[in-house]
């Protein structure tokens, strides 16, 4: 442990949070930053959307399967050096996105992409919290939290911003020159550090077993409603992952060098930190998605427009995140994060009066309330969890909460879609049945369409009618998508409500890092 805290010194280490920053943005904007592509994918490739959305799923179930084995390796092996292999494989799958001659090349290029991201991604955790001292800690990983966040926000951005002006290509080429520039910058400035305890053995069968349970259980929440919730699909895949979680702990409970060590569980600020970062995620970030959807197929947004319509949230955490990090230093997480869950269901709540006569201007406020909630919660989320590990295991302790994050985002974004959906599908079955007028071979085309989630292809059965039907079919689309959205929103504000309840579990200052470091 010696050795890791002599790296806290001097002021290289704010220009290894600079390095560690921009790296990080990459991999959580090209999280986001495809979706608003996809349209442009699909015409360049002349392929269907079901073939084009692996572009997007390739890189969500490969990052979210390999976490926690590539953190724990960054302990072994040493941090440095799985950073800067992983950014090397980032940046030279961007070249092989930005380049692709078919789909098919492109989503195997995304799945590296992945490979590279979720290597980066606990790396930059545990490098940041070996080379900052506790003193200064919870102001970097705030703002690691508010780089995380904005990249996040920002992606349908500056990706609508690309798409629009130039070629959805230049969504990935765009990573050539910021991960050069980091590699270059990671080999000059960061320092090697790892467990100096650890055994060399690499718990395979620990590998194999968390890798089936995070992919099937990732792979179900993402095609839960293209197969149906209650498919054997999607059933034989969900109890694949139960039955790889069993066999992970089984495995781990009896192996040398566990890839994750079931005693971080023991402490409960640890665990409580853990559930907290998935429930923000599994709260706010689906919503984040629906509203996209909502601007654009209800208020008829461009990409570009919707972006900037969100935006306000990004901004706010920018300057929150950074001040609760140091205040996190100051005061311990338990009622900062409490604080945050409660202001970010707040927000939500703000955001669920949307109507067909919303106006930006109306967002402004609830969305620079989430970002309030969203930065008081991010910097002390990741200092709870980090504090209460011992910082030689600081790879796997990251892992982990990157693991709860990403796995709390896929459930926010198919859980929250399936509920809308289901809202969706039921109101405006029941406002068509009022129309006595319009054929049941086209309301039957409109329903099948929405219930198999396609939300976009849902309204195209209404294009043959007179256009005085086709305008009333279409306004009743979208007062009911808002109406459900509207529903949607207030589970979000429970499950935030219960995030806040869980913070309590969260040691006060004055005890932390009684559990985790002994």
């Amino acid at each position: 442990m010696s050795q890791t805290r002599a790296l806290n010194g001097g002021s290289r280490r704010w220009w290894v949070l600079v390095v560690i920053s921009a790296a990080l943005f990459m991999v959580f904007l090209d999280a986001t930053i495809v979706n608003i592509a996809l349209p442009h994918i699909m015409k360049a490739f002349n392929e269907d959307i079901a073939s084009v959305e692996w572009v997007m799923n390739a890189y969500v179930l490969v990052f979210a399967a390999l976490l926690i084995t590539l953190g724990k390796l960054g302990d072994l092996f040493g941090r440095k050096r799985l950073f800067l292999s992983g950014l090397g494989i980032f940046t030279v799958a961007s070249l092989l996105c930005g380049v692709s001659p078919s789909n098919g090349f492109l989503i195997g290029a995304r799945g590296l992409q992945a490979i590279g991201g979720a290597a980066m991604m606990p790396a930059t955790l545990s490098i940041l919290n070996v080379t900052f001292s506790e003193g200064d800690r919870g102001l970097a990983l705030g703002i690691w939290g508010a780089v995380a966040g904005v990249a996040n926000a920002l992606g349908p951005v500056i990706g609508g911003t690309l798409v629009d002006t130039y070629s959805w290509r230049l969504i990935f080429l765009v990573n050539l020159p910021v991960g050069i520039i980091a590699l270059i910058a990671a080999i000059m400035i960061v320092r090697e550090s790892k467990d100096p305890k650890a055994s060399r053995y690499v718990d395979f069968p620990g590998v194999v077993a968390s890798t089936l349970a995070l992919f099937c259980l990732a792979y179900a929440l993402v095609e839960g409603q293209h197969y149906g919730w209650g498919s054997p699909t999607i059933i034989g895949l969900f109890a694949a992952s139960l039955a790889g979680l069993i066999a992970f702990v089984l495995v781990e409970r009896r192996s040398p060098g566990p890839l994750m060590p079931l005693g971080f569980f023991r402490d409960a600020t640890f665990s409580a930190g853990n559930v907290v970062g998935l429930l923000v995620m599994f709260g706010l970030l689906g919503i984040l998605f629906l509203l996209s959807l909502f601007l654009q197929l209800v208020l008829g947004f461009s990409a570009t427009q919707t972006g900037l319509t969100i935006i306000p949230m990004p901004v706010v955490m920018i300057f929150v995140a950074p001040v609760a990090g140091k205040m996190s230093d100051r005061i311990g997480g338990r009622w900062l994060l409490f604080s945050g869950m409660l202001v970010a269901a707040l927000g939500v709540y703000l955001l669920s009066g949307v109507s067909v006569a919303t106006t930006q201007t109306s967002l402004i406020l609830p969305l620079v309330v989430c970002g309030v909630g969203m930065g008081l919660v991010m910097a002390p989320l990741t200092a709870v969890v980090m504090e209460n590990a011992p910082v030689e295991a600081s790879g796997a302790a990251a892992g982990i909460l990157a693991t709860m994050r990403q796995v709390g985002a896929v459930l926010g974004i198919s859980v929250m879609g399936a509920l809308l959906q289901n809202q969706l599908v039921a109101n405006l079955t029941r406002e068509l049945a009022s129309l006595p007028q319009l054929p049941s071979m086209v309301r039957d085309k409109i329903v099948a369409a929405l219930s198999s989630g396609s939300l976009t292809a849902g309204m195209s059965g209404a294009s043959a009618l007179p256009a005085a039907m086709r305008d009333t079919v279409v306004r009743l689309f979208q007062e009911q998508f808002a109406v459900s959205l509207n529903t949607t929103m207030k589970v979000s504000m429970f499950i935030l409500v219960f995030g806040a309840l869980v913070a309590l579990f969260v040691r006060a200052k004055g005890l932390v890092g009684k559990g985790g470091r002994s």
